[in-house]
């Protein structure tokens, strides 16, 4: 199960979870707010789902990400092909 934390020095939240047994880490430049919490756990709930059903894609919710091109080879293959 992921969180929301907050980054000590910046005090900005960031995303802290687990996909495919590798710790992430995405830093937001948000401040901590409860506002800004509500946002990203909507956005937490959604990247935990995928993950469960298979069918996350780490470049689509983090495109200027580091760890996007690491993950690449894991995006899900849902190309429908011709009956």
């Amino acid at each position: 199960m992921g969180r929301i934390r907050k980054h000590t020095q910046t005090q900005a939240l960031f995303f802290d979870f687990r996909f495919e047994g590798d710790r992430c880490r995405e830093y937001t430049t948000l401040k901590d707010t409860a506002a800004n919490r509500k946002r990203l756990e909507k956005v937490l709930v959604k990247i935990e789902e995928e993950i469960s059903l298979g069918a996350f894609n780490y470049r689509r919710f983090f495109p200027g990400s580091k760890n996007a091109a690491r993950f690449d080879q894991s995006v899900p293959d849902v190309a429908v092909t011709p009956v």
